[in-house]
């Protein structure tokens, strides 16, 4: 699919970071629970957080331990996202809205072009962008109500992206270049991003905002995949990301740990990898799967790092961090 506008790189101080093969970094994540421990040492009261592990490969690939339920579906594509207590998914013209805690489904059939789903810790909603109105619903129930105040152009069955992060909405439109940042305080239009005006050939395919206010654009120059991350305030490109050869990468995806982001690699017609992206643009390669048919098509971890939610061929798997 073409794009509506054009654009390459701007003129502006980005570290170009390639990659061919894996990259000695630690595997192994630590990250800190948002509950605290307590301590009493010398009659003083220290507070700390717990320090945990994340590792993806052992969570994914290991004794299945972590894995608190696998749910089957008709679709190869699904769209979700993931709180602390509920996982609201779309499949095949129904939303699904899964309670964590029975893990009971409730089931909404609604015929609806759905583009993204993210949830939104500070509004304790879902948001859902179709291809010309973004929608609300709450947490425990489906109904989807319309927010009036950001208003799109219909441009028709055209892939367009959201994400978000405290008060901040992003949303990019239609594979193109145009990113439009919202306050989710009152819906109010903040900015639009010119990260990459007055250039061309480039297509946006995914964007990820971090709670370092770091921008994870996915995008294509005509057939080469590589990412990009800016920082919001500035607009300015840190580092772009790219793997030699033909081989690409793409989809990355806020761990909510330490900067890091999960990404996908790619060979055309060869094969589909998955790796670890710092915050300084380097990449780790994961060992994951012996079979190409169960590779990673999605990936989600809620905000408290609770919950790690795993899309697949056909279905979802639930895992606990």
């Amino acid at each position: 699919m073409g794009c509506r506008h054009s654009s390459s790189p701007p003129n502006s101080p980005t570290k170009i970071v390639k990659n061919a093969g894996p990259i000695a970094l630690k595997k192994k994540i630590l990250f800190s629970h948002t509950q605290k421990l307590h301590h009493q040492k010398s009659n003083h009261l220290k507070t700390s957080s717990p320090i945990k592990t994340l590792d993806l490969e052992q969570i994914l690939d290991g004794d299945g331990k972590n894995l608190m339920k696998r749910f089957e579906f008709t679709s190869t594509c699904l769209l979700y996202d993931i709180s602390s207590t509920h996982i609201l998914l779309f499949d095949n013209n129904q939303f699904h809205l899964i309670d964590l805690n029975t893990m009971n489904i409730k089931t909404c059939a609604l015929s609806m072009d759905i583009q993204e789903i993210v949830w939104s810790t500070q509004l304790n909603r879902f948001l859902i962008l179709t291809t010309d109105q973004l929608y609300q619903t709450d947490i425990d129930q489906i109904q989807l109500k319309p927010i009036h105040q950001i208003q799109f152009t219909h441009e028709g069955p055209r892939k367009s992206f959201m994400t978000v992060n405290g008060n901040d909405l992003i949303i990019n439109r239609s594979f193109g270049s145009d990113v439009y940042r919202y306050s989710l305080t009152n819906y109010e239009f903040i900015q639009s991003l010119y990260v990459y005006k007055g250039s061309r050939n480039i297509c946006i395919t995914t964007i990820q905002l971090n709670s370092n206010k770091i921008l994870a654009l996915a995008i294509s120059i005509q057939a080469k995949q590589m990412i990009d991350l800016v920082q919001l305030s500035t607009e300015q490109i840190l580092h772009r990301i790219q793997l030699d050869s033909n081989e690409n990468l793409s989809y990355p995806i806020d761990l909510h740990v330490n900067g890091y982001w999960f990404a996908k690699t790619s060979i055309p017609n060869v094969n589909i990898g998955h790796c670890l992206i710092t915050s300084d643009g380097q990449i780790l390669r994961l060992k994951l799967f012996s079979h190409q048919d169960n590779f990673i098509r999605s990936l989600r971890i809620n905000d408290e790092k609770k919950w790690l939610l795993v899309g697949r061929q056909y279905a979802l798997e639930l895992y606990s961090l």
